[in-house]
């Protein structure tokens, strides 16, 4: 005798394949795989630009803190008449040349580029003179790099010494960093390191 409670299958299994679908749907909105490499690719441009602006930027203030102290080492000649017996050529740019050379061979891991390095030594009667001498112009101006005045004047007991290094610093990374830093044009910055002391009275 036929049982009327027993429901027959439909033929093409459409109540128990809509089921299996339900199913499916619903593991496939609970599962996580892959979320993580997602949300990665979300946020990586962006750390990335991040991370390479203070690898830029850290490196550049590494590369000026490096010309600084080598310029000061370096001056020291200039403080105690030394330079009288090591910068002896006849002219001053190949004075200017020899000491460019000095800083450049004090400088750690070769940070500095000696043929993109210039030297300006000049000497004063007072530090209101040197104020208001040709150290006062800035050698980065309208973009561009001028280095074409600078010289070596050799100092004297008591003399007022302004000493200038400029750097033509060539940007590393390539990244919205390299066009906020450059001020000479297109991934290049101009890197100035002064100081201005009197010679002793030395002999």
């Amino acid at each position: 005798m036929f049982d009327r409670t027993k429901s027959t299958p439909a033929p093409d299994g459409g109540p128990q394949r809509c089921r299996v679908g339900h199913l499916l749907l619903r593991r496939f909105r609970r599962s996580q795989d892959g979320a993580t490499i997602v949300e990665f690719a979300i946020v990586a441009m962006p750390f990335f630009a991040l991370l390479f602006a203070i690898f830029e930027t850290a490196l550049m203030f590494w590369t000026n803190q490096v010309l600084e102290e080598s310029l000061s080492q370096v001056s020291r000649s200039l403080i105690t008449g030394q330079s009288r017996s090591i910068y002896t050529a006849s002219t001053g740019a190949a004075n200017a040349a020899k000491f460019r050379d000095d800083v450049c061979a004090r400088a750690p891991m070769k940070l500095i580029d000696c043929s993109k390095l210039s030297v300006d030594i000049r000497v004063y009667s007072s530090f209101a003179a040197a104020g208001t001498g040709s150290t006062g112009s800035n050698p980065i101006a309208g973009g561009t790099l001028n280095t074409t005045g600078f010289t070596y004047n050799q100092p004297q007991k008591n003399d007022i010494v302004v000493v200038r290094a400029v750097l033509d610093y060539q940007l590393f990374l390539t990244s919205w960093a390299s066009t906020s830093l450059a001020n000479i044009g297109s991934g290049r910055r101009g890197i100035i390191a002064s100081m201005a002391f009197r010679a002793e009275p030395f002999v």
